[in-house]
């Protein structure tokens, strides 16, 4: 099967302008492969030696997680402490819950590891404990008054 530079210069062309210039800057084209791409490249008025434009992340990275975990709260219910580890990943404190299956396979494992913890980074704790303490004052409930939204249909 031959290639030929019509049919490198049509691939090209569906190829955004980041991705051919990253290609073309990668060295894994062949010599006609690079003469194609550089002369699309051009066509694009994009010069082949300038440094793309730095792009925007696509998704915010993870936080670093380190040192040590500590327990910030103990609950009955698994569903109970989800929800409380929604709120601090929401405040910005990364957390856990741990214990959740052993919980949720057995009422008397529950009882007897005193239900699940929710764990967050040492550096996290004192963060961590004052929305531990906001959650049980009812500072995050809503009024019967908040708009929600419309109903969704299951």
């Amino acid at each position: 099967m031959d290639i030929t530079p019509e049919a490198l210069a049509e691939k090209f062309r569906l190829y955004s302008d980041e991705e051919l210039l990253e290609l073309f800057r990668s060295g894994d084209l062949t010599e006609l492969a690079q003469t194609v791409a550089h002369a699309e490249l051009v066509s694009r008025a994009i010069d082949p030696g300038q440094s793309p434009a730095p792009s925007a992340p696509e998704s915010e990275p993870e936080p670093t997680v380190e040192g040590d975990l500590v327990m910030v709260a103990r609950m009955l219910d698994p569903l109970e402490a989800e929800m409380l580890r929604g709120r601090l990943e929401a405040e910005g404190v990364p957390a856990l819950v741990v214990d959740t299956l052993t919980a949720q396979n057995n009422v008397f494992y529950k009882l007897a590891i005193g239900g699940v913890r929710v764990m967050v980074p040492e550096a996290y704790a004192a963060q961590a404990r004052e929305i531990v303490r906001a959650d049980a004052r009812g500072d995050y409930v809503l009024d019967d008054s908040a708009d929600v939204g419309p109903p969704t249909d299951p």
